[in-house]
């Protein structure tokens, strides 16, 4: 867990190509804009069409082998392990991840590292008490990325595997995990199923679903087609040796997991997924602290899908320069651009509704139940796009809980209802507020 600070922000150092992407961006975010006040059925349609799209690609791929279940065979020789663990403040968490990495069960060695990150709950002292790790202490905060790097730099395992300190592992990730650094040729991390631990709020409940959609499904589609993008923060493995020769962790990036995934598939390393490993992480209970980590997760994209540019529509980088990068900047910049036009299309609205009142009240209401009979018919065309849309969706959340084996049941029907209606309007909210910060360089804070 790491400390609310602000720090200084990788210089991009962008070349005159991608300053003129980025002013590229912002003039097509201003001519749809532009556009959506012309006409909002219209882009709604194309949005929906474009949602469709994406969505029977991800369809195509998991009936051509990605929703095939993976049996590898043990290796000949399972490598030692290094598990570094950066820790602050979180007295509330960190034992019971140490005690779910001990627990672990490995045929060969393994150690667990544990960097004290200038806690200043009192965890340290109680660390020092903790048999079974090797305590390594910074003077002072520095980061996640300056803790991994850090334990890195001492471990002694072939493989380093870093875990959040409020993330619990089960006993045979290791096992299950290590199994896929053989999977292919230059795999240089294994990435895991990432899953909500022990949801009480219904934002967790919510969280749960989303995880198990991404880190499950999603995740499953773009493995296929090496194209994994973030090797994420709870919990992923490397391989030292090319932890080594990139570099580590970049020390001043807000999203270090998707940086470091990114800088693995620009120097050719491939990155494999384990699915039936699983990890138990705690999400935020409350909207305040879920918008502040996805205000860190969406604005770390958006800096680092601007600092590798270059990868985007590169032949040499095949489907993940071709179709997973495009995506996945596209979703979200037309998601803030499309929660931009809701809130201007529902205040202009409500004013166009307002307005007669302070002349006629009669003539108000006449003009409001015109206005409303109106948005429906117009809605109609492309409504039914959009229920095409959300059956492709219906389908991945179906696929979700099989990969996560659970039933859907009575409790998660107020969840998927809120995810499906209600929650994507936060996401694109955070995605808005993320570009604008971007745009007028807004300090990062972690």
């Amino acid at each position: 867990m790491i400390g609310k600070k602000e720090f200084a922000r990788t210089r991009l150092e962008l070349e005159a190509r991608r300053d003129l992407a980025f002013a590229g961006l912002v003039v097509v975010a201003f001519c749809v804009f532009l556009f959506l006040s012309i006409s909002y059925q219209l882009v709604f349609t194309i949005y929906a069409v474009l949602s469709i799209f994406i969505f029977s690609s991800y369809l195509v791929i998991w009936s051509e082998g990605a929703g095939d279940e993976k049996h590898l065979p043990a290796p000949k020789r399972y490598p030692s392990v290094s598990i570094v663990i950066p820790s602050y403040n979180s007295k509330a968490t960190i034992f019971r991840c140490i005690d779910a990495c001990k627990k672990m069960e490995y045929p060969s060695p393994f150690e667990i590292i544990v960097v004290e990150d200038g806690s200043t709950d009192g965890s340290y002292e109680l660390l020092k008490k903790e048999k079974g790790i090797r305590l390594l202490k910074n003077p002072r905060n520095m980061g996640k990325s300056c803790a991994l790097n850090c334990g890195i730099a001492a471990a002694k395992g072939e493989v380093i595997g870093c875990v959040d300190s409020d993330t619990y592992p089960e006993k045979d990730t290791l096992l299950k995990a290590m199994k896929h650094f053989y999977e292919k040729e230059n795999v240089g991390a294994v990435v895991v199923f990432i899953c909500v631990n022990e949801p009480k709020t219904i934002l967790q409940r919510i969280q749960e679903i989303e995880y198990w959609v991404s880190f499950g499904f999603f995740f499953r589609v773009i493995a296929h087609i090496d194209g994994i993008y973030v090797t994420p923060g709870p919990t992923a493995f490397y391989r030292k040796s090319v932890l080594e020769k990139l570099g580590g962790f970049d020390e001043k990036n807000l999203s270090e997991d998707l940086e470091i995934a990114l800088r693995m598939q620009k120097m050719g390393y491939r990155i494999a997924a384990c699915h039936d490993a699983r990890v138990w992480t705690e999400v935020p209970s409350d909207l305040y602290r879920l918008y502040r980590q996805r205000l860190r997760w969406y604005r770390g994209g958006i800096m680092n899908m601007l600092r590798y540019s270059d990868l985007f529509f590169n032949p040499k980088h095949g489907d993940f320069g071709f179709f997973v990068l495009p995506t996945m900047l596209g979703s979200g910049f037309f998601a803030a651009l499309f929660t931009a036009w809701t809130l201007f299309f529902w205040g202009r609205n409500l004013l166009d509704w307002i307005s007669p009142f302070f002349f006629n009240l009669s003539g108000g209401l006449a003009a409001g139940a015109t206005g409303i009979a109106y948005g429906l018919l117009t809605f109609q065309s492309a409504w039914i796009l959009g229920i095409f849309s959300m059956a492709i969706w219906t389908y991945f959340l179906v696929k979700s809980f099989e990969i996560a084996d659970e039933k859907i049941r009575a409790r998660h029907l107020l969840p998927l209802l809120l995810l499906l209606w209600v929650y994507p309007f936060f996401i694109g909210f955070v995605f808005l507020v993320s570009y604008l910060y971007e745009l007028f360089g807004v300090k990062y804070t972690w």
